[in-house]
């Protein structure tokens, strides 16, 4: 008897844990530039140095273990226009190269004269090209996800489980400038 109420305080001990740590991950978001696709939260910078885009920055060292690097690195495309900058960070046990490591974050600027130097058409997330979009139109083509925040300034945050997409908008032709997707990653890393 003792030892089926045992067992059974077991399986709700492992129900409950289950519940607890299932939380929703969500989709993970793929970006897409000039036809090279990268997913968030399992792509590499070298899958892009593969694919002939060029980091403005050298890539030489390694990345911790369970560690992020808090500053970004940019990536130029084939005709060398910059085309997104990214954020890594190392979720293994062991370190690896900075090429190895894990893209997490991503900005995207677009419809800015200050940034001219971007690429035009640049990017596709989850295949839609963003650029000359208002917020209305952002919020028709995000229409699947979770609004989890529109500031005062018409500035936009949706939610996948943990990864988050913003939206940013230039405040004289009301057209997004900015889009940043992120993989919410424990802060706890060196």
């Amino acid at each position: 008897m003792k030892k089926k109420i045992g067992i059974a305080c077991v399986g709700v001990v492992l129900v409950v844990l289950a519940l607890l740590f299932s939380g929703e991950k969500g989709t993970p978001p793929v970006l897409s530039f000039d036809g090279t696709e990268i997913t968030i939260g399992e792509s590499s910078p070298s899958d892009m140095t593969r694919a002939g885009f060029e980091p403005t920055e050298y890539l030489i060292g390694e990345l911790p273990a369970r560690s992020w690097l808090s500053g970004f690195i940019g990536m130029k495309n084939k005709n060398g226009e910059s085309c997104a900058y990214i954020y890594l960070y190392n979720p293994s046990k062991s370190s690896v190269t900075y090429q190895g490591a894990t893209i997490y974050k991503v900005d995207i600027y677009m419809n800015s004269e200050e940034r001219s130097y971007w690429a035009e058409d640049n990017a596709l997330v989850n295949g839609i090209n963003f650029r000359g979009m208002n917020s209305d139109e952002v919020k028709e083509a995000m229409k699947d996800y979770k609004l989890a925040r529109e500031t005062d300034a018409g500035n936009l945050r949706y939610e996948d489980g943990s990864y988050n997409y913003y939206f940013y908008f230039d405040e004289a032709v009301g057209l997004v400038n900015q889009i940043v997707v992120e993989l919410e990653i424990p802060k706890g890393y060196n």
